[in-house]
């Protein structure tokens, strides 16, 4: 069996494994959005904490915040600075390769004090240990975080650092107020919609800027995806153990002769 080719296949085939977990995550999703019963936010006050439940109104705010790259106003933002940096890396044969890789150098998150409402009342939701799903409303390049503001020598070192063997780009996205949301999420001790419980079998705690139909479509498009990149990571697998196999085979037939010629 060749070596080289062997760890190509293990990790094709944890690739591959990965993935089906990760739709298998992503289809526990999909199943309990479609059993979770759609509560009116003037209802969520009657439900039981820690029980689960989805909420579809319109997203308002005490005091809107402003974005910090937009200066849009906005009931949440997200904002990154995030640095792409260019590397090389020696193979197994002994050359230069060049890589990417990126990180995140700057983050910053706020929301304000939001409820949803709809015709039969309002009802207050919990940001916190959410998973958001905003828009984006900012995506361009922009200096090393601290490099504009420095002066003297640290404005110096960054400016060097910013223009050597990286770029960074700014993004931000935001909830705006007024707008349709969708809330999956558990009921809270204060009659708020929050995260699960601490023992809570339920796992979700999503607000979103999409309709559940919406959400759906794209969790499906995503396990649709997952699974042919699996099969495809685990084709490769296979593939290449089987060419480990007979490399082995080859070279274990080079040296019969000559094992049976000393002997």
């Amino acid at each position: 069996m060749n070596p080289v080719l062997a760890i190509i296949a293990a990790v094709a085939a944890l690739a591959g494994l990965g993935l089906l977990w990760w739709r298998r995550s992503v289809g526990r999703e999909i199943a309990v959005m479609a059993e979770t019963p759609t509560t009116p936010a003037g209802g969520v006050a009657k439900l039981a904490p820690g029980t689960l439940t989805e909420v579809k109104g319109t997203l308002r705010v005490r005091e809107p915040l402003t974005g910090e790259f937009s200066n849009k106003p906005c009931a949440y933002f997200k904002a990154e600075i995030e640095r792409e940096e260019t590397y090389w890396e020696r193979d197994s044969q002994g050359r230069s390769q060049r890589r990417t890789r990126t990180s995140i150098v700057y983050t910053n998150m706020k929301y304000g004090a939001c409820l949803i409402q709809d015709e039969s009342g309002r009802v207050g939701i919990d940001f916190d240990g959410a998973t958001v799903e905003a828009t984006e409303v900012v995506n361009e390049p922009t200096t090393a975080p601290g490099a504009g503001n420095a002066s003297g020598v640290i404005g110096g070192i960054l400016s060097a650092l910013s223009s050597t063997n990286s770029t960074y780009r700014r993004k931000e996205s935001i909830l705006a107020p007024d707008i349709p949301v969708f809330v999956l999420g558990e009921v809270q001790q204060a009659g708020l919609i929050g995260k699960p419980a601490q023992g809570s079998k339920n796992k979700l705690f999503v607000i979103s800027h999409k309709s559940a139909e919406e959400r759906t479509k794209a969790l499906t498009s995503t396990t649709r995806w997952l699974l042919t990149f699996a099969i495809l990571a685990l084709a490769i697998a296979a593939g290449m153990l089987v060419w480990s196999v007979a490399e082995g085979q080859k070279k274990a037939a080079v040296f019969a002769p000559t094992i049976t010629q000393l002997a």
